[in-house]
C-alpha cells in the first residue's frame, strides 16, 4: 500500500468526538444524522422521560417548569384574547396551537382530561420548545379555568351558534373556547353552552362539509381578534 493510500485510509477511520462514529460525509454516517436532528427543538436520544429540549445553557427542562401557572396567566397583560382548548385529543393540534400562541402573544389554556401526554413527540414536532411552553397553562378541570379568570368573558366557538365570529368586538381579556376534536365522545354542550359562556359564535363553512381542523379554526379566530386590536405588539 502506498503512503498516499495509507493516509487516505487513516483519515477515513477518524471518529467524531461527539458520537465516536467515523467522520466524513454525513450521508455515510446515519447515526450522526439522527443525532443532528435532536440538537434543538426535538428530544435528544439520551434525555430522560420527563425532560423537554433545553434552556439557553443546554440544560434539560421539564414540561411543568416551562409552563405558566393559572395565577400568572390571570395577572398577565395580553394583546390578544386567551385561547382555551377543552379536553383536546390530538397532540399535533395542540402543538400547532402552542406555536400559534407563541407568535401572537396569546396564552393557551389546556383543560384536562387531555387525550395525550404533554411529552408526546407529535406535540413537540408541531412546534413545541421551551420558549413556546411559556405561553401554556394546564387546568385540572373547567371550573379551575373559570375561577382563575373571573374577569374574563368566555366566547365559545361551536357549530350550534347562529352568530358569526366577526360579529364580536374582542377584548384582550376574553377567552376563546374550543371544544375537543370530533370523535366518539359527544361535544360537551354543558361546557360550550353553560352559564359561564357569554357568547356563542361560529365560523362560516359551505354546507355538507364537516369541519375545519381545530387549530385552523383557532388561528382564524385569534387573528381576527388581533386585527380588531390593531395587531398590538406585532410588526
Amino acid at each position: 500500500m502506498t503512503n498516499e493510500a495509507q493516509q487516505t485510509l487513516g483519515a477515513t477511520a477518524q471518529t467524531t468526538p461527539e458520537t465516536g462514529n467515523p467522520a466524513g460525509n454525513p450521508a455515510d454516517n446515519p447515526e450522526a444524522q439522527v443525532e443532528k436532528m435532536f440538537e434543538y427543538g426535538y428530544r435528544k436520544s439520551n434525555y430522560g422521560p420527563d425532560e423537554l429540549v433545553t434552556d439557553a445553557h443546554g440544560n434539560p427542562i421539564s414540561v411543568v417548569d416551562a409552563m405558566l401557572t393559572a395565577e400568572k396567566a390571570a395577572e398577565a397583560e395580553t394583546v390578544t384574547p386567551h385561547l382555551c382548548y377543552y379536553s383536546p385529543r390530538i397532540p399535533g393540534n395542540t402543538g400547532s396551537a402552542i406555536r400559534l400562541c407563541a407568535v401572537t402573544g396569546t396564552i393557551l389554556h389546556l383543560v384536562e382530561p387531555l387525550g395525550f401526554n404533554l411529552r408526546d413527540t407529535k406535540l413537540r414536532r408541531a412546534g413545541l420548545d421551551y420558549h413556546d411552553m411559556a405561553h401554556v397553562v394546564l387546568h385540572p378541570n373547567f371550573e379551575n379555568l373559570v375561577e382563575s379568570m373571573p374577569n374574563s368573558r368566555i366566547i365559545a366557538f361551536t357549530a350550534h351558534a347562529t352568530k358569526l365570529y366577526t360579529e364580536i368586538e374582542y377584548k384582550p381579556t376574553d377567552i376563546l373556547l374550543f371544544g375537543p376534536e370530533p370523535g366518539n365522545i359527544p361535544d360537551p354542550m354543558d361546557i360550550m353552552a353553560g352559564p359561564h359562556v357569554a357568547e356563542q359564535v361560529r365560523l362560516p363553512m359551505r354546507p355538507s362539509l364537516r369541519s375545519l381542523n381545530l387549530t385552523n379554526c383557532a388561528s382564524i379566530a385569534i387573528y381576527e381578534a388581533w386585527r380588531q386590536l390593531n395587531f398590538a405588539g406585532g410588526r
